[in-house]
């Protein structure tokens, strides 16, 4: 029997004739010009051998293949096998071929089985053509019945069966429901419509435009680089009276909306306990957000009611836009009030002698303590809410303007003085995205006849608060155990049993409890109030701790770590490696979140054994979209006596969105990657991939050749700066580089300004005074925003690159102006460049790059300026 007429897994002989010392042919290489052959043995080579000692046979095209030359390979080391070259005279085809060895003198210790080598010298298959064809055993023959394929429901599948039994059993002609055979019959056509239905749904959700179910939608969109938002939850501002000084952690405190089932219960604090009777439906669950989640939630009675301070001026208000202000920190010294130094003060009262009356007030003070001296802890990073308290017309809290509410955040805090009359005071500072929206009135003079003087009109508050809507859990919520899906042992060789692998099985729990909610996380830093009210529904991620631990009571392996595992909830898996502890919550139709985790591949498996735990939050949507005032309620879980805490939210909760609508997602989700860039190749490209980075009002680019390739200038107008500084422009080089194409240059340069130089001729209309109407037309062409919102017509964010100034607009600017009777443009041109015949075009162009200017400061007469000759008036 020769080698390749028997095929074993197990050579046991091999092994045999190398321990005896016996020899053979192992296997050999063909080389890749298939005209040497390297033959390698079982041990030693034989000796002598020779050309004639080597036959080849076999070949269907390519026959009697010639041995020329043989070469023994001897090998030093003992542990390695002898070879022998070779070289044949033409290489075969693709057939299979023997190689044997012959005429070997007796005693040589040879076995015959291993005499012969059967092989190919097409081994590397440089062709198209198979290296070797399998054997195919045709399947034996038998008959199919004709079925019909239209069959899809109960009744056909039910007709369909009773024909192919008359057929088959003509004898059985029972149609009788309570017959067995008629209850198979059944039976197996229920089977068959729970299979198509099965089928027909799986062809359904394979593609987007006819999925239904939301997780497949989700899944489709995903492929395709859109993501489905599941909503977010509402946020808002609370701001809590408090009866005492007090600190809990954000874990224990929670705040309701106001419910008629229990009446008198807002300013008390209330547990958890005391709402056993009351239905969950009717109040919706707010709980703090901190930056830091860490830290505590602290309340100070001296931050119930801030007044700001006037520095004993009537009839204050602070201004639209204002970031700053004074607040009084404590009550004045009853005492002689300190004599401050000599010298000159500013309008505050401040002396020009830096610190010296602050150094003096801070030596020959009191303590602080009783005295209510110092009362205020407010530090950078703290919340603040202005509020009008009292209606300015009346003088009545009845007519408090609820519109005129305001909440900052502190970016400096400054303990001051007012020597003058021995004030503690405290300055603070908030960013300009938190800049007042509106004029805040502070003192007025009140109604008749008494016309008396009416302070503290509105009132700063700290003891503010970040609340999201959503409840959390009182306790980890038990998802179950992974399967163990144990493989039997089977047998590897004689004698030797495979291993028994513990392989976990499918496991893709279900949340008890919903809707999830999701929420964005905060951003990081000392971000503005405006920035931690704002959310945004893609970026938001469900709130949710998933822990799991191996579990004896799981049949887990009671060798293996019991160390619990947190897992982290990402959009996809699809940037997951294996030994990351990711997964995926998956909202279905009914807002049930399922969890879905990795195969090993992209994402971890669970271990088998392994029990889940998770502690969630429940609330999300629109329905946190309370109003004003409504959240009232303050609960905790622990009993502290003689502690009165009165929360209300000043302004409406915001942010709860509804999930997005399959429909939207089946509209926009095959688009959505042409709206988003991800790479930079015209000049544009690069200008929108710019105006992504925060702090970038508009962005310009083009593309010029420097003589070797092209150079990408890309020039950045910031949100109200002028011009972009140095620490913004690299922020956003390296925020486009990873975009650039190959070969392109990257210089991010500030916009170009073009100073200009105006003249307009007024005609004022009779009755008004000309000084009123040029003090309205410098403000209306200046720099800062109006009284009405609206942004000066030369402001930094108004004018943008590439805008000409056309005369028209100009005119219809002034117009406006109330006692303007008619306008004309007299000048119109770059500043010290002289007219081009702007005013003839009708527009003064500005370059794609540039972006015009006018600040009209007489401090800085090179960033433009305007003039206005006026006549007539009084």
């Amino acid at each position: 029997m020769t080698r390749g007429s028997l095929d074993c897994l197990d050579e046991r002989r091999r092994h045999e004739v190398r321990r005896q010392d016996w020899n053979g042919l192992d296997y050999l290489e063909v080389s890749d010009d298939q005209r040497t052959l390297t033959v390698y043995f079982l041990g030693p080579a034989p000796e002598g051998l020779t050309r004639e000692n080597i036959r080849i046979t076999g070949g269907q095209r390519i026959r009697d293949i010639q041995v020329i030359d043989v070469r023994i390979c001897p090998q030093q080391d003992r542990e390695l096998d002898n070879c022998m070259v070779v070289a044949v005279d033409r290489p075969g085809d693709f057939s299979t071929y023997e190689l044997c060895l012959v005429e070997l003198p007796q005693d040589t210790p040879f076995d015959v089985r291993y005499r012969c080598l059967p092989f190919t010298f097409k081994a590397g298959c440089p062709t198209d053509l198979d290296c070797a064809t399998a054997p195919v055993c045709p399947p034996d023959a038998h008959s199919e019945p004709e079925i019909s394929y239209l069959a899809k429901d109960y009744a056909s599948f039910r007709r369909l069966v009773l024909d192919r039994l008359a057929v088959v059993m003509p004898d059985w002609t029972e149609r009788h429901v309570p017959d067995i055979g008629i209850t198979l019959v059944e039976l197996l056509a229920y089977v068959g419509d729970d299979l198509s239905y099965y089928q027909d749904a799986v062809a359904t959700e394979a593609y987007l435009a006819t999925a239904r179910q939301r997780i497949s939608v989700r899944r489709h969109a995903r492929l395709v680089d859109y993501v489905v938002h599941e909503g977010c939850n509402a946020r808002a501002w609370v701001h809590v009276r408090a009866s005492v000084d007090i600190e809990l952690p954000p874990t224990q405190l929670s705040f309701l909306t106001r419910f008629d089932q229990l009446p008198d219960v807002e300013g008390r604090l209330l547990r958890w306990e005391d709402l056993h009777d009351v239905p969950a439906h009717t109040f919706e669950v707010f709980e703090p957000r901190l930056t830091e989640p860490a830290a505590h939630v602290r309340f100070r009675t001296a931050h119930n009611e801030i007044h700001v301070y006037t520095w004993g001026d009537a009839e204050c208000c602070l201004q639209r836009g204002a970031t700053s202000a004074t607040l009084v920190d404590g009550a004045a010294s009853p005492a002689e009030p300190i004599e401050a130094p000599v010298g000159k003060y500013d309008e505050r009262g401040a002396n020009d002698q830096p610190g010296k009356a602050e150094e003096r007030y801070e030596q020959e003070k009191p303590p602080d303590g009783p005295d209510g001296r110092r009362v205020l802890e407010l530090e950078p990073g703290d919340l603040l809410l202005f509020e009008e308290v009292i209606g300015p017309m009346t003088a009545a809290p009845e007519d408090a303007d609820p519109s005129r509410r305001h909440v900052v955040r502190l970016t400096r805090v400054e303990p001051i003085v007012d020597a003058l009359h021995d004030q503690p005071l405290l300055a603070v500072e908030w960013a300009e995205e938190d800049a007042l929206p509106f004029p805040l009135c502070l003192s007025v003079v009140g109604p008749p006849p008494a016309c008396a003087g009416v302070e503290h009109v509105s009132v700063a508050r700290g003891n503010v608060l970040l609340v999201d809507h959503g409840r959390r859990r009182d306790a980890p919520e038990d998802l179950g155990c992974v399967p163990v899906a144990v493989h039997e042992p089977m047998c590897e060789r004689e004698g030797r049993p495979a291993d028994v692998v513990r392989l976990p099985g499918r496991f893709r729990p279900t949340l008890g409890v919903g809707p999830l909610t999701f929420s964005e996380a905060l951003p990081p830093g000392a971000a503005p109030a405006k920035r931690l009210i704002a959310q945004e529904p893609r970026a938001a991620v469900p709130w949710i701790r998933l822990v799991s631990r191996l579990d004896p009571d799981c049949d887990a392996d009671p060798a293996s770590a019991t160390t619990p595992r947190d897992w982290m909830p990402r959009p996809d898996l699809l940037g997951s490696g294996a030994g990351d502890d990711h997964y995926v919550v998956e909202m279905d139709d009914r807002r049930r979140a399922h969890l879905r985790f990795g195969d090993g591949e992209t994402g971890r498996r669970p271990d088998a054994g392994s029990r889940f735990e998770a502690l969630y939050r429940t609330g999300n949507g629109p329905a946190g979209n309370v109003g004003a005032d409504t959240i009232v309620i303050a609960v905790t879980h622990d009993l502290f006596s003689g502690v009165a805490l009165q929360p209300h939210n000043p302004l409406p909760a915001r942010g709860g969105t509804a999930p997005e609508p399959i429909a939207e997602v089946k509209r926009f989700a095959p688009h959505a990657f042409r709206q988003r860039i991800e790479r930079a190749i015209t000049a544009a490209d690069y200008a929108r991939l710019a105006e992504r980075h925060p702090g970038v009002q508009r962005a310009a680019a083009e593309l010029r050749w420097n003589g070797s390739w092209f150079e990408v200038r890309v020039a950045i107008d910031p949100l109200g700066r002028i011009p972009a500084d140095d620490a913004l422009l690299r922020e956003i080089e390296r925020h486009l580089y990873p975009y650039r194409r190959i070969g392109h240059d990257l210089a991010v340069r500030p916009a170009r300004y073009v100073p200009l130089d105006i003249v307009l001729d007024v005609c004022v209309e009779p009755g008004f005074l000309r000084g009123h109407v040029r003090a309205a037309l410098l403000e209306r062409f200046g720099t800062r925003r109006l009284p009405d919102g609206s942004l000066g017509f030369f402001h930094p964010d108004r004018l943008s690159f590439g805008e000409g100034i056309a005369p028209s607009r100009l005119v219809a600017a002034a117009q406006a102006v109330t006692g303007v009777a008619s306008v004309s443009v007299k000048k119109l041109e770059r500043l010290f460049e002289g007219a081009s015949g702007e005013i003839e075009a009708g527009v003064l162009s500005i370059g794609p790059l540039e972006i015009a200017r006018l600040d009209s400061d007489p401090s800085f007469p090179e960033n433009g300026r305007i003039r206005f000759d006026l006549r007539g008036g009084r």
